[in-house]
């Protein structure tokens, strides 16, 4: 089994820093594309998930778990750091720790890849000056399809969310982090070790994931049914105005 959990984070590393070189060697139109689009859905995230960022409680969850895995953040420092790092983990950290962080890259490589589909999609119109609001992001959602990949990164949030949950309430892995910041630190894997470290903390901070990625759940598969069906505004119900740009940037 920890053969499994090694050789599932060694791919999803590897799958991630593919796709990095992948979206670097792309059109400039493409990459400014994708910075339009993953932006659009950080502000679309803060908008859809205020109630629960106004939550003392769930804050740190939606800073780690939306921004980090699911918000389209930039994240190959920590990558490259992984890659370097993954000898070391495979050492010393258990076996659910390992799946749990190759779950998380995992979930880091499908979001990026769809953003990056939508973002060449749209290219060309973004870069004529076309505004990205929820009519054109719905657009490119139905033309990229791929609604079963969609569902399994659904459902792969809610695994991984259930499987930190689950990690967080054993106390040895919270020293085990702890105790690897120095090393991190000297070692040049500082942005890994405070990932793990954050992530944990955040979790631990809800003392039980359950109202929190159920919300996630539904919320994300009502829009994607929305999507499906052609409404163009998928995320109204969560939005003061039906707009997500609008709503973020006032």
């Amino acid at each position: 089994m920890r053969a499994t959990a090694v050789n599932h984070l060694m791919t999803e590393i590897e799958r991630n820093l593919a796709l990095a070189a992948r979206i670097e060697a792309s059109l400039p139109a493409q990459r400014q594309a994708l910075d339009q689009v993953q932006s659009w859905q950080r502000h679309r995230l803060d908008a859809t998930y205020a109630d629960l960022r106004a939550d003392v409680r769930y804050r740190p969850a939606c800073d780690f778990f939306l921004d980090e895995l699911y918000g389209g953040r930039d994240v190959h420092q920590r990558d490259r750091q992984l890659e370097r790092a993954a000898p070391v983990m495979r050492r010393f950290l258990p076996e659910h720790l390992l799946a749990a962080v190759g779950d998380a890259m995992r979930l880091q490589a499908i979001s990026l890849e769809f953003d990056f589909a939508l973002a060449q999609l749209m290219a060309h119109d973004l870069q004529a000056g076309q505004t990205l609001d929820q009519a054109r992001y719905a657009e490119a959602y139905r033309q990229h399809g791929h609604w079963d990949g969609r569902l399994e990164q659904l459902n792969l949030i809610r695994e991984l969310g259930h499987l930190l949950d689950r990690t967080v309430q054993k106390p040895l892995v919270h020293r085990l982090i702890g105790m690897m910041r120095g090393p991190a630190l000297m070692a040049g894997f500082g942005t890994l070790q405070e990932f793990l470290s954050e992530g944990l903390k955040a979790f631990a901070t809800m003392r039980g994931a359950d109202y929190f990625l159920t919300t996630i759940y539904q919320r994300e598969l009502a829009a994607l049914q929305a999507m499906r069906q052609g409404d163009s505004k998928p995320f109204a119900d969560w939005q003061g105005n039906g707009d997500a740009s609008q709503t973020a940037h006032g």
